[in-house]
């Protein structure tokens, strides 16, 4: 009885583990490797299959060869590179130092509670990113300082939908209908926006799901990977969305 609880707790450690890689940002092949090289520490045979939406896993004990299968449901995907890089060096750790699954269960809950950066100072440098991109694209200092603007107000009116818990890609439009919505504004007083228009958007191009589902699919995850790519192009559609939205509004052209 004693070792079948180790099994079940060791299961339900391993699955959390790889809810919270994939959750942050990991791609699969990562997640895998991980949670394998821990569950290998441990003499246990671990088999896991990663959906958009969940991890199934699968624990065998090498010895007893008991099974035990749990299944992580994933809400939510965000970008939490700390956490992946964290859980990584844990994943050694527990081979260095023979940690035992209590410690690792007590390092993860730390893992989880460190502090994000602090909001508007992310959203500082998105802008600032955003606006020297627009820079990049030939823009002039009037547009630098417009970009910035409608980065931030952009990220402002995004959260504004994400904390009255609204469909992600709804989230994704209200954001881009923001930032084109600022130059669109800006451009009815200065005629040349051409870089803003080019530009105010790209801090929402949805970068981490489509790498990570290229990633997925050449790994040979192709459930995963493709699910990636149809939210990676969902939310781009959204952005599309938004973006026409605001200029027929507005009656402005790009160019």
């Amino acid at each position: 009885m004693e070792e079948k609880s180790k099994l079940i707790h060791a299961t339900e450690l391993f699955a959390d583990l790889s809810a919270t890689l994939i959750m942050s940002g990991a791609n699969t092949n990562r997640a895998l490797r991980n949670v394998k090289r821990i569950s290998e520490h441990f003499n246990y045979t671990c088999h896991i299959f990663h959906s958009y939406s969940g991890v199934a896993l699968t624990v065998q004990d090498k010895n007893t060869k008991e099974k035990y299968t749990e299944f992580v449901n994933i809400p939510v995907h965000g970008i939490n590179f700390n956490a992946v890089s964290d859980i990584s060096i844990l994943s050694w750790e527990v081979i260095d130092n023979d940690l035992s699954l209590e410690d690792i269960q007590e390092r993860l809950i730390e893992i989880k509670a460190k502090p994000h950066y602090k909001k508007y100072v992310t959203w500082f440098f998105v802008s600032l990113a955003g606006a020297a991109l627009c820079r990049i694209f030939d823009g002039d200092v009037l547009q630098f300082f417009v970009v910035f603007l409608a980065t931030f107000l952009g990220l402002y009116g995004r959260s504004i939908f994400m904390k009255r818990s609204f469909n992600v890609y709804i989230c994704w439009l209200a954001g881009a209908f923001t930032s084109v919505s600022v130059v669109s504004i800006f451009k009815l007083f200065f005629p040349e926006m051409s870089s803003a228009f080019a530009t105010c958007v790209l801090w929402m191009i949805p970068g981490v799901p489509l790498i990570n589902g290229l990633i997925d699919v050449l790994s040979g995850h192709l459930v995963s990977g493709f699910a990636k790519y149809v939210h990676a192009m969902m939310l781009i559609f959204m952005i599309a969305v938004g973006y026409f939205l605001s200029l027929t509004i507005f009656g402005n052209g790009i160019f």
